[in-house]
């Protein structure tokens, strides 16, 4: 049986959002393990130093990690679901001439958890990231979003657009209808099936979630072959929230930005991996639409282009942020 995320997203419509006490607790990273030491647990940035903590942003508490000096260039973990650490180490060489910020979107990571998670909208979280930056000092800064944050990312273009230097939009979409699986799925039958159980169901808590999340997580990346040790060691780093998670996918239901593209006015670089599970229908549809936009396939990457190619990423990102006007 052939499973897409938009066949999770319709069902999603009609779950009802968990209670506090079935997913809002304090979530905590999985039992993983460290992986085989390719991946270093705690990263080291390149240049300057770190700051984090939390920060007060519309009533509530986001975690934020900010390094490096330059131009800002804050990061939107996707999930949702999911918090900021897999950015990183593979961003951090960036840091030696831009600032970069990340965050635990609200009701992730180590970011405070709603008492409900109807809080959650794509209005909320792109007044969150206004308000953040806000209160970090930034007044105009170049962001990326990657998978859902991407989604966010685009929603706050379309709200907030003379806040924005850049936009890198990574492996994601416009709308709902672009969620399309390769074809063919590659990875192993327990892993597919892992896949299914995470997409056609609502994850009942944070341990549910990690566990369907890890058994899946292989066929995100390029030929089901991630970097040695790299998914064990985000793993363990990960905050989880099965409350996000199944309020993002909620969301998705009616999600569509396509006809509003064309507004957007902002430096724009879009990019995929050639390797992606998510085939994302028309790859096209964001580059084609926003003007001026640029488009780029990452050969050897699935959905995680920063780990997966990191040099080339880096690359990429050093020639987008050079490119922009001032």
């Amino acid at each position: 049986m052939r499973i897409s995320r938009r066949t999770f997203n319709a069902a999603g419509s009609i779950f009802s959002i968990l209670s506090a006490a079935g997913c809002g607790g304090g979530g905590s990273g999985g039992g993983g393990g460290s992986g085989n030491g390719a991946w270093p647990a705690a990263p080291s940035f390149a240049s300057g130093a770190e700051t984090s903590g939390l920060v007060s942003v519309n009533g509530k508490n986001l975690y934020h990690v900010s390094v490096g000096k330059g131009i800002p260039v804050v990061f939107l973990h996707g999930g949702l679901g999911l918090s900021q650490e897999y950015f990183r180490p593979f961003i951090d060489p960036l840091a030696d001439n831009a600032r970069l910020i990340c965050y635990d979107q609200l009701g992730q990571g180590k970011s405070d958890r709603p008492t409900s998670y109807d809080e959650l909208s794509f209005e909320r979280l792109s007044s969150d990231c206004d308000a953040l930056t806000r209160a970090l000092g930034i007044e105009k800064f170049v962001l990326v979003g990657h998978s859902y944050g991407g989604f966010v990312a685009l929603d706050f273009a379309l709200r907030f657009p003379h806040r924005l230097a850049g936009l890198v939009l990574s492996c994601t979409a416009p709308d709902n209808a672009s969620f399309v699986q390769r074809n063919p799925l590659g990875g192993t039958p327990a892993q597919q099936a892992a896949l299914g159980q995470l997409l056609l169901a609502p994850a009942s808590s944070d341990e549910d979630l990690r566990k369907k999340w890890t058994e899946a997580a292989p066929l995100y990346y390029n030929n089901a072959n991630p970097p040695a040790g790299v998914i064990a060691d985000v793993d363990q780093r990960t905050i989880y929230s099965a409350g996000a998670f199944n309020r993002g996918n909620q969301l998705l239901a009616s999600y569509n930005l396509v006809s509003r593209l064309p507004s957007i006015n902002v430096p724009t670089a879009v990019h995929y991996g050639a390797g992606d599970l998510w085939r994302f229908g028309d790859d096209e549809k964001l580059a084609k639409n926003i003007p001026g936009a640029t488009l780029k396939y990452f050969a050897n990457s699935g959905h995680w282009p920063f780990q997966e190619e990191p040099a080339e990423f880096i690359r990429y990102m050093r020639s987008f942020i050079g490119s922009l006007p001032g």
